[in-house]
């Protein structure tokens, strides 16, 4: 125990260079931070409001609307909201999101490699975590791309691998739960990430099968945890997966994976940068280095295979490290394109998240097979921070004060394709909730929120309305507590819900009502939240 402590304690200090550039008030210049703060202030304002989950955002899209927390990740606003509520700005809470996920991923990365690796020495264990810090990649989310999500769930990653470790060699009674758990907080953190950690996970559960006394019944159990992380995500992941059909996202994102492979130089040595990743080799303003130090590590780990001792998994992570390789370079195409679900991952370069992850492993098992651990420790480390020196820091701080961004009005996506299809983004502002478009009369909002509006309405004539925000499927409408059909597809409404009133007083009411894949994914979760309570008591209440 002391010395876990040492060790944990020595990570966090090492860590501070990695994160102490985030530490000032307001933002910076990078490709995404803007977008994560819009939704933060999202966030925390539909959670007031009571909209739980979260899922529509009455004033984004302009204040027309837009599907913001039904297809984009939560977790990490949901993080960041607890920041706030802390006194945090909201771009101070999105940055402290990204700030914990660095230390964390480095306690999560030690936990589990001494947990599985069995060995005395601390050194392969804390050696593996720095090298899982301190990768360009890690700094790419953080400083260039602001990618919260992606931070935040490589911090989780390790943390699920060291359960599922702690579950085959312990058999707790809270170790199905808690691997479901974990699982479900990479799903909710970064859907995208997960997706592309999905066989790594699989891969390393038959690993770890293999080398426990019962092969069936620890893959089983390992199993079920991973069908329980989906069921406790599930009021996320199934309505976004089952909606995807109605939105511009299939027609604007269609052959895009095509256009953004690395070359094998750029992932050797490529000149650090904070623009884009845009078409063509020439063209990239951002590096996709893997890292001289995880390469030469994985270089060195190959003599490995000469020494029967972890061969097992020496084999499976240099193999993990040779095919993330590939699937970045254009020589994989043809596989992009077999594969309809690798094609979601839209930048290769993403994919460096499992060559580092895998690097990581293979140094921690070539220093647990060394005799002169401290002799190979040092040198390593100081080659992998030298080697990341002028990665640690931003582009330019970018601080124009809360009111800029409260008063940002996007759809926080920089092809607005969560949108459905008979929608387009809408360039001018809303001219309100309800708008008489024919007739005479008078409507006088009484609830304005996002997900229900009531308004009293005096028409001195038959009159229509337009209710200002793109239809999605769930807004209903009511006149008088009655049912009331409308349209949307007139070409010149922009999907906008069209209802005809007759004349007099009359209460209008607009709200957003759970469909039925909502009410069967939300049951899903609550099922697995209750199965989950059910085996931790179950199992602790056992003689």
């Amino acid at each position: 125990m002391k010395k876990a402590v040492i060790s944990i304690s020595f990570l966090l200090l090492v860590s501070i260079p990695a994160f102490k550039n985030l530490v000032f008030k307001g933002g910076y210049t990078s490709h995404d931070l803007t977008h994560h703060v819009v939704r933060q202030i999202s966030m925390s304002k539909l959670i007031k409001e009571g909209q739980f989950p979260p899922r529509w955002d009455a004033d984004l899209n302009n204040g027309f609307g837009y599907p913001v927390f039904i297809f984009n990740y939560p977790l990490p606003a949901y993080i960041g909201d607890v920041f706030h509520r802390l006194g945090l700005s909201y771009v101070d809470s999105v940055k402290s999101v990204m700030l914990i996920s660095l230390p964390l991923s480095a306690i999560g990365m030690y936990l589990f490699l001494y947990k599985w690796l069995k060995e005395k020495s601390q050194l392969p264990a804390i050696l593996g975590a720095v090298f899982y810090l301190y990768a360009p990649i890690r700094f790419i989310n953080v400083y260039v791309s602001a990618s919260v999500g992606g931070a935040l769930a490589l911090a989780i990653i390790p943390f699920l691998f060291w359960s599922i470790t702690k579950q085959v060699q312990e058999k707790t009674p809270s170790s199905l739960p808690r691997t479901g758990l974990l699982f479900a907080l990479l799903i909710l953190s970064h859907n995208i990430t997960a997706l592309i950690f999905a066989p790594i996970i699989i891969l390393f559960a038959l690993l770890i099968s293999f080398q426990s006394l019962n092969f069936q019944k620890s893959l089983r159990s390992i199993s079920l945890s991973l069908i329980l992380g989906l069921g406790l995500s599930a009021y996320f992941w199934v309505p976004a997966i089952a909606s995807r059909g109605i939105l511009r996202y299939n027609s604007l994102m269609e052959g895009q994976y095509l256009k953004h492979f690395p070359s094998l130089y750029q992932l050797i040595r490529s000149p650090w940068g904070y623009g884009m990743s845009n078409p063509g080799v020439d063209q990239d303003g951002m590096s996709f280095q893997i890292g001289l130090a995880h390469l030469l590590v994985t270089l060195l780990s190959i003599k490995l295979l000469f020494i029967k001792k972890n061969q097992k998994a020496v084999i499976l992570f240099l193999l993990i490290f040779i095919t993330s390789v590939f699937l970045m370079l254009k020589a994989s195409s043809p596989v992009w394109q077999y594969l309809p679900l690798l094609q979601l991952v839209q930048y290769q370069f993403r994919i460096l998240a499992i060559t580092v992850f895998s690097a990581s492993v293979l140094v921690a098992l070539l220093i647990k097979n060394s005799r002169f651990k401290l002799l190979f420790f040092a040198p390593l480390l100081f080659l992998l921070l030298y080697a990341n020196r002028n990665h640690l820091r931003i582009n330019e701080m970018f601080n124009p004060g809360e009111d800029y961004y409260l008063n940002l009005k996007t759809t926080t996506a920089s092809w607005s394709e969560h949108l459905p299809q008979w929608s387009a983004p809408v360039s001018t502002e809303s001219p309100g909730k309800i708008i008489i478009t024919e007739g005479s009369g008078e409507v006088h909002i009484e609830q304005n929120k996002s997900a229900f509006v009531s308004a009293k309405i005096q028409a001195t004539t038959p009159i229509t309305v337009q209710f200002n925000q793109v239809y999605y499927p769930g807004w209903v409408f009511l006149l008088n507590n009655k049912p009331i059909n409308f349209t949307y597809l007139e070409s010149n409404r922009n999907g906008m819900p069209v209802i005809s009133i007759p004349k007099g007083d009359h209460l209008f009411i607009g709200k957003l009502t759970k469909t039925n894949t909502h009410k069967f994914a939300e049951g899903l979760t609550l099922l697995s939240i209750i199965s989950s309570v059910l085996i931790i008591t179950k199992k602790t209440k056992k003689p």
